[in-house]
């Protein structure tokens, strides 16, 4: 058994391990505490940033879906070539021309193509395939 001062002596020394335990604990305490107010102070601006990147994109969400509503709105107001021409050239300029490939036997005029029929098969068949408007010329050219 131990004598009383060496109990003693073994307390003491007990006690100032579990001092050095609490000075220990006190400093990672107080670090702990600094880090949490830097967390928090970063939280808080995070949290600010966060709210104004939300109103910045509802603006420009906003402004966006105006700008689709002024294409829409043009895209009805636009005119196409053919209204532009029409409204340049006007109605008096009459029916467009026929587009042809080159060579095409319609760019012939239809007297020539009539006069290079041969027989009165080829020439009764021929004028049965012309339009009105190709018998009209015909006729006004003989």
């Amino acid at each position: 058994m131990e004598t009383l001062d060496e109990q003693l002596d073994a307390a003491n020394a007990k006690a100032a391990g579990l001092e050095a335990q609490v000075a220990t604990m006190t400093n990672d305490l107080e670090q702990a505490r600094a880090a949490t107010q830097t967390l928090e102070t970063a939280n808080a601006e995070l949290s600010d940033n966060l709210k104004a990147a939300s109103e910045k994109a509802a603006a420009q969400e906003q402004r966006l879906r105006e700008a689709l509503a002024e294409n829409d709105r043009l895209k009805a107001e636009a005119k196409t070539a053919e209204e532009r021409a029409a409204e340049f050239y006007g109605a008096a300029a009459g029916a467009p021309a026929a587009v042809t490939a080159k060579g095409d036997s319609a760019a012939v005029p239809v007297a020539e193509r009539f006069k290079a029929a041969k027989t009165p098969a080829e020439q009764t068949a021929f004028l049965r395939s012309l339009s009105e408007a190709e018998r009209a010329e015909l006729f006004s050219s003989l």
